[in-house]
């Protein structure tokens, strides 16, 4: 049981007359410490049978507690700042704990919570589901902090006893008062960075303050972060010079394939159903795999259990609303669902934002160009949560997202006519259903049954008309059609258990197994076919892990993933280590090191002509290998008061990423039969990458105002045999320096956010010649630097019962000219190259207008 006393000055010196008559020892304790104004704690449930009948003067809080328990069997302890009032311990047998840690409010249950224990001073981290488990000594009395972003910390005392198996923690949101704990003082907290190397997380309830195009963005910002590539592309989550595609993002246990809307600008995920976002830039343990790169968790609301809640949000590109609904106390409903109205309705903002994505014609420069782009998009979720006992979860979350876009372009150059439609739709699904069970107070399991998937069709139609000036009329007339789709899903079930074996020892462990299908076909005309591909493959994966830690200082975590890969028949293994040294409060060491294995990719092409070219494929062990990472990454952290300065050094080796390279002139690959004419047409070729770098981060929180700058030096490089003769040539991820500010004040109802970028221009190829054999040369160059300077300001309101925050961001506020990419295009007609560049220039100065609102 728990029990508090809790007060505002110290127990000075001060003389006190007592006098007690057939009082009971805790009234009598009580009343003590009230007239020295102290904090004490007791069990006041044991201490109430005993009764005391005593008169006597005292000079101090210590000399009046000591003489009210002469003759009992108690007695008195000083420690952290409290009065401990101890019935001597009559075994030490170890005493095991488990529990939840939930919102007072909803009732929901909050994932990743951190506790720490006085006794070592030993911090923990509850599980995904918001459970966790602990030891003591039996009669063992120590305080315990739990913590959670956006919530008061509870800071009380437990006592390990027969009779405590389960603790039910409720804590409650920072704008709400505790009346029966003590409070910390409050701060802005958006980011929290953990002991482990890499390891960071989110606060979504402060998102919405900072500079969004539309909706809240979590991947936008998420971006804010040292070590994310920050770009206008919200889906272009580079993390420390890898490819997006390297990634793994997790949405309830479940991957998504595709994570943006709107060429990048907006994030496939509706801000409303994030409850939990966990970032492993690297270095991540054995409880997570499939990717080389980086690890993105992202937990889902599961809903209010006392009320239904409403929230939503209107602005010039799409409208967003989402539900909270108890179906009863043990049966809750999220429901949520996005849509643009672009096509019933297009802002100026829509459509300059299109106008942008798709880019400006240069060199040549086409005369009369007219491009008409239509454009949609949305995605719904919809998670149920059923909590039969306080030790069980089962759960059903369902997710979808779709794009469409159509775009009409025409242009005359002399004396031909072009005329371009491209009609483009993709989108990503998911199911999943966990069953969640504690089953002692030692051990619980996570059986997990999924499945996602992704698609992606694109046509272009292409007319060539050739006007003879003096003949008059249009005399040729050519057509090509190019079709690519790209399919894929999965099939996923695990089961992990989790096993407290003392709190030096914390084991994992768990089996998976994947099913992976995919589908690539492209083609120039059905006459000219570059691919046309199938394949589908099994993993299967042994993962453990234990959390070690000692004295409460050094905490080791060392892994292991066992896979086989039936496609090929070969075995993986990826060891894995983790570690961090807290040498006080404030200063700590961290490292990580690894082995990473990824057996679906994406391909990219030079020829990346529109949005969303790039596709997935499935490794073979032939034309497309297993890629393989190596992480080492080293680390500190220094913490005083308000501030963080944290740092990490990493180095990234990667073997097997492909470019997919095809003869954009078909008519002249010629071969004796069909089938090297088909071959000739197209070829995947290999190569390796390095990524090397520092990340850096101060941050500030205070009760109104928190400001972080993150600032990375980075180099991401690229080795293909076929490209430049092997010579390393650069990512087109690499940006020497990238300088993000980020801040967020807040002045009674009023919060306003300013975010500053800078970063060095990336890389793009100039021109590329390739021969009949692939040998490819490219020049480079790099685009100019970027920099941009975001504002934003909303006010929080109510009508009636309704809470409102309309706001306004101000995009590129100093409107500096930024250029994004530049995309190549080649027409070939009557021995006739026509070459094209697609100059992709920067948002310029933009407002947005929004409105959120809650009831």
């Amino acid at each position: 049981m728990l029990f508090y006393y809790f007060s505002i000055h110290a127990g000075y010196a001060q003389h006190f007359q007592f006098k007690y008559v057939n009082k009971t020892l805790a009234s009598a304790l009580a009343e003590t410490g009230q007239s020295y104004s102290i904090k004490m704690s007791f069990d006041a449930s044991q201490l109430k049978q005993k009764k005391i009948t005593k008169s006597f003067q005292a000079n101090s809080a210590q000399e009046a507690i000591l003489t009210l328990l002469e003759g009992s069997s108690y007695s008195l302890l000083y420690k952290h700042n409290t009065y401990l009032i101890i019935k001597p311990s009559k075994q030490s047998d170890r005493h095991y704990i488990s529990g939840t840690v939930s919102d007072k409010e909803s009732g929901e249950r909050l994932p990743y919570a951190g506790l720490v224990l006085s006794s070592n001073g030993q911090l923990l981290a509850g599980s995904a589901d918001g459970t966790f488990s602990l030891q003591l000594t039996d009669e063992e009395r120590v305080s315990l902090k739990v913590k959670y972003m956006g919530y008061n910390t509870l800071d009380t005392i437990i006592t390990a006893s027969p009779e405590l198996n389960f603790l039910d923690i409720e804590l409650t949101p920072s704008n709400t008062q505790l009346q029966t704990v003590e409070v910390k003082s409050r701060t802005i907290e958006i980011l929290n960075n953990y002991l482990d190397a890499g390891h960071f997380s989110f606060n979504p309830s402060q998102f919405s303050n900072l500079p969004n195009y539309g909706d809240t963005d979590i991947f936008r910002a998420l971006q804010t972060l040292p070590g994310i590539s920050c770009s206008e592309n919200s889906s272009e989550l580079s993390i420390r010079g890898s490819s997006p595609d390297q990634n793994l993002i997790l949405l309830d246990g479940y991957t998504l394939y595709n994570v943006d809307h709107f060429f990048g600008v907006f994030s496939a995920i509706n801000p409303y159903i994030v409850k939990d976002i966990q970032v492993y830039k690297g270095g991540f343990d054995a409880r997570y795999g499939e990717r080389v790169s980086s690890i993105i968790d992202i937990t889902s609301i599961s809903g209010n259990k006392y009320k239904p809640r409403v929230k939503g949000s209107v602005n010039l590109i799409n409208a967003n609303l989402s539900a909270e609904i108890p179906l009863s106390r043990k049966l809750t409903m999220v429901a949520g669902a996005r849509r643009a109205y672009s096509d019933i309705y297009s802002s100026w903002l829509a459509d300059e934002i299109l106008a942008d994505k798709l880019g400006k014609s240069t060199i040549p420069k086409f005369a009369n160009d007219a491009i008409k782009p239509e454009f949609t998009f949305g995605d719904y979720n919809l998670k149920l949560t059923y909590n039969p006992k306080s030790d069980e979860q089962l759960i059903f979350s369902l997710y979808g997202a779709n794009d469409k876009l159509t775009s009409t372009k025409n242009g005359n150059r002399l004396n031909l006519k072009i005329n371009t439609t491209d009609k483009n739709k993709w989108g990503n699904y998911g199911f999943g259903f966990s069953w969640i069970k504690q089953h002692s107070k030692r051990y619980s399991s996570t059986l997990r049954v999924d499945h996602s998937g992704y698609y992606n069709d694109y046509r272009n139609e292409t007319k060539l008309n050739h006007v003879m000036p003096l003949l008059g009329p249009t005399q040729a007339s050519i057509t090509r059609i190019t079709n690519e789709e790209n399919k894929l899903s999965d099939y996923y079930i695990s089961w992990q258990h989790d096993y407290l074996v003392n709190q030096s020892h914390f084991f994992k462990f768990g089996l998976t197994a994947r099913r992976y299908s995919y589908e690539f076909y492209k083609d120039a005309t059905t006459s000219f076919i570059y691919d046309d591909l199938e394949n589908s493959a099994i993993l299967s994966t042994l993962f453990m892990q234990d959390n070690i830690s000692v004295n409460g200082k050094l905490q080791v975590t060392p892994g292991l993933r066992l896979n086989y890969y039936d496609e090929n028949g070969k075995m993986y293994l990826e060891p894995r280590l983790n570690t961090n040294y807290r040498f006080n409060n404030q200063f700590s060491l961290k490292a990580s090191c690894g082995k990473y294995y990824q057996f679906l990719n994406k391909s990219s092409s030079e020829q990346s002509y529109g949005y969303n070219r790039e596709f997935w494929i499935l490794a073979n062990d032939d034309q497309q290998p297993v890629v393989s990472a190596n992480h080492f990454i080293l680390g500190a952290s220094f913490k005083q008061n308000k501030f963080l300065v944290d740092i990490e050094a990493y180095i990234k080796k990667t073997k097997g990423i492909q470019e997919y390279l095809f003869q954009d002139d078909q008519t002249k690959q010629e071969g004796p039969n069909p089938i090297e004419r088909i071959r000739s047409l197209s070829k995947f070729i290999t190569g390796k990458s390095t990524a090397k770098g520092i990340d850096f981060l101060i941050k500030f929180e205070d009760k109104k105002f928190t400001s972080w700058l993150a600032y990375s030096l980075s180099k991401s490089t690229l080795y293909f045999d076929q490209i430049n003769n092997g010579q390393s040539v650069p990512s087109e991820y690499d940006k020497r320096h990238e300088l993000k500010w980020s801040n967020i004040l807040t002045l009674s109802k009023w919060n306003f956010s300013t975010l500053t970028l800078f970063h060095t221009g990336r890389p793009y190829i100039e021109s590329s010649t390739k021969d009949e054999y692939f040998n490819t040369t490219r020049v480079y160059k790099n685009l100019p630097n970027y920099f941009r300077v975001d504002l934003s300001a909303n006010y929080n309101t109510s009508i009636g019962k309704v809470k409102l925050q309309p706001g306004i961001s101000l995009l590129n506020a100093f409107n500096t000219k930024n250029y994004l990419d530049i995309y190549t295009q080649d027409f070939h007609s009557n021995n006739e190259i026509v070459h094209e560049k697609t100059l992709i220039e920067a948002q310029k100065f933009t407002i947005n207008f929004f409105l959120n609102f809650k009831f």
